[in-house]
């Protein structure tokens, strides 16, 4: 079974697909800038991430080279091997003013913490005369010592710590170690120890940035660090870095989710042997892409507005036309066949629809009008066939009566019934007229009446209360005669004692009101349903075939408010009211 759906308006029809679509288009249009805007952005932060982090490498290599030129300038001073190369009976510690020149000539002073010279002579040369060398400490057993004995000749460095070997000196340094090789005999003839100030090394660190939290951190070959920004941290144990992670890296970036989706980016310095490590947080670094993602979601926003202002408006001007014709058609279903089609548009189906409903229109009314004539004409046929049978029978019946009259030497009542039956028919015909005057109607009914209390004599009594005033109104002619027949035939006919039928008239407001009332059997409900409705037949005897096309006579001449209207009780009386109009033609 095939389920009826609910119909919808045609502007909600129009406006949702479209505006949907419009919503669909931008939300598919979004998601993919979105998405894409979001791998771009990330992809640019790593790149981001890492040129400022080989930025910072080549910094600290250039920073490291020179130092490297600084030592190995150091170790190649002929007076410095002079120095090394005596033999002392006793170890001693003194000041060569080379040493402190030398910082100033490699304009270095403010970058070295100290320079320290131990010699395998015993000797120990220092950059200041402040410093004293701790007694207990032997320094051969050293770590940075014995490295710098392995890789004779090469530049050693070691990570960050605290300078520990010099008293009342707790300073954070990093150190470049090497062994001084004898120009002459290639044998080493001590150990040169640079600290380099720990805050250089910080200072070129931190001409990056990574973001507001962002920092970078150096680490050696054996994962030590060499810096961090928060090394006491580091050293305390209270901060660690995933320093296994940023050895399997080697080079390039990785996200650490479970840090807060932290952005670590390492590159190795090959030349030195350390890493440098870059630490920022993508929230961060992807603040352009909310910034634009914010920016997009707010077009998006202005765009579904006006996607929405323009669907409403692209739907009412689709529809409102449509809507116009609905509303005509509307008022054309209710019978208002008189009204202006003309529909503003620029549609073309629109103005071919509104036009071939013009002409429908025109034709319908035309039709309508042949209806209603042939409607009428119809009627006055029936008319006509109705007289063609009622005069027959009435004037058999009155004939009939004359007879009987005359043999009864009634000669009187014969001569009133003679004159009466003349009259009747006089007015019946009305020169062909169908609208006559109500004073005409009300005559041609007396004579009826007349000719019938002729006839029946005691069984019958009538009386007529007509208003003089309406006298000149016009009326389709005979419409009393039926209904009194009627009363006659099927409500008093029968009483015993006999019957009264009264006829009244008058006018009401723009209305008037015709009645004929009888004391007969009355009639039961179901009849007075359907006195009006019953199929008419040729018979004339059927009490409703006159009733109903009286009733419909009237309706045809004078429009649907117009016609009869019965009333009853049974056993008691009926009542038929004509109602007519109060017209004058």
């Amino acid at each position: 079974m095939k389920i009826k759906q609910k119909a919808k308006n045609i502007r909600y029809t129009i406006f949702t697909p479209f505006f949907a679509l419009i919503m669909i288009i931008i939300i598919i249009l979004d998601t993919f800038f979105i998405y894409k805007l979001s791998d771009i952005t990330e992809k640019n932060a790593h790149i981001y991430s890492y040129e400022i982090t080989k930025q910072l490498g080549r910094n600290i290599e250039d920073y490291v080279n020179h130092m490297r030129k600084v030592s190995w300038v150091l170790c190649q001073d002929e007076s410095l091997q002079d120095i090394l190369r005596k033999e002392v009976d006793a170890p001693f510690t003194a000041k060569n003013v080379s040493l402190e020149q030398f910082k100033v000539n490699a304009n270095m002073a403010n970058d070295i913490e100290s320079i320290i010279i131990f010699g395998k002579n015993g000797m120990t040369l220092v950059d200041s005369n402040t410093y004293k060398i701790k007694d207990y400490l032997n320094i051969e057993k050293m770590d940075w010592y014995e490295s710098a004995m392995r890789n004779t000749g090469k530049l050693v460095l070691t990570s960050s710590h605290i300078q520990n070997y010099i008293e009342n000196n707790e300073k954070w340094v990093f150190s470049v170690s090497s062994a001084i090789v004898d120009k002459q005999t290639n044998k080493v003839l001590g150990v040169m120890m640079i600290d380099m100030s720990y805050k250089k090394l910080a200072d070129i660190c931190n001409q990056i940035t990574l973001g507001n939290r962002g920092y970078v951190y150096i680490t050696s070959k054996n994962q030590d660090i060499i810096y961090h920004p928060q090394q006491q941290l580091i050293y305390s144990g209270l901060k660690t870095e995933d320093l296994s992670s940023v050895e399997k890296q080697v080079e390039g970036s990785f996200v650490e989710k479970e840090r807060g989706s932290r952005l670590v980016t390492v590159h190795t310095l090959k030349e030195i042997g350390w890493t440098v490590v870059g630490v920022s947080y993508l929230e961060e670094l992807l603040t352009s892409q909310s910034s634009i993602t914010l920016t997009v979601i707010v077009i998006s926003i202005g765009c579904i507005l006006l996607a929405l202002i323009l669907s409403q408006q692209i739907s009412q001007e689709i529809s409102r036309p449509i809507l116009a014709l609905e509303n005509i058609m509307s008022q054309v279903e209710k019978g208002g066949l008189d009204v202006d089609i003309s529909i503003d548009t620029n549609t073309k189906e629109i103005q071919n629809l509104s036009r071939s409903f013009q002409t429908m229109l025109l034709e319908i009314k035309e039709l309508l009008g042949r209806i209603k004539d042939n409607e009428k004409m119809l009627r006055k046929s029936e008319l006509k066939l109705l007289q063609a049978q009622i005069n027959p029978h009435f004037l058999y019946n009155a004939l009939d009566t004359i007879i009987w009259l005359a043999e009864r030497e009634e000669h009187g009542k014969v001569v009133n019934m003679t004159a009466a039956l003349a009259r009747y028919f006089r007015l019946s015909l009305s020169k062909g007229v169908e609208v006559i005057p109500i004073f005409s109607e009300i005559e041609h009914v007396k004579y009826y009446l007349l000719i019938q209390k002729i006839r029946y004599e005691n069984k019958l009594t009538y009386s007529i209360h007509v208003d003089s005033e309406i006298y000149d109104y016009s009326t389709v002619k005979i419409i009393l005669q039926p209904l009194v027949e009627n009363a006659l035939y099927h409500g008093i006919k029968d009483l015993d004692e006999g019957g009264h039928i009264k006829i009244g008239g008058k006018k009401e407001g723009d209305k008037i009101i015709l009645t004929v009332e009888d004391n007969g059997k009355g009639m039961t409900k179901e009849q007075i349903d359907t006195i009006l409705t019953r199929p008419i037949s040729a018979s004339v005897t059927t009490g409703g075939v006159a009733i109903k096309n009286v009733h419909e006579r009237l309706q045809v001449y004078f429009g649907k408010d117009y016609g009869l209207k019965y009333e009853s009780i049974l056993g008691e009386w009926t009542k038929v009211h004509v109602i007519i109009p109060a017209i004058m033609d």
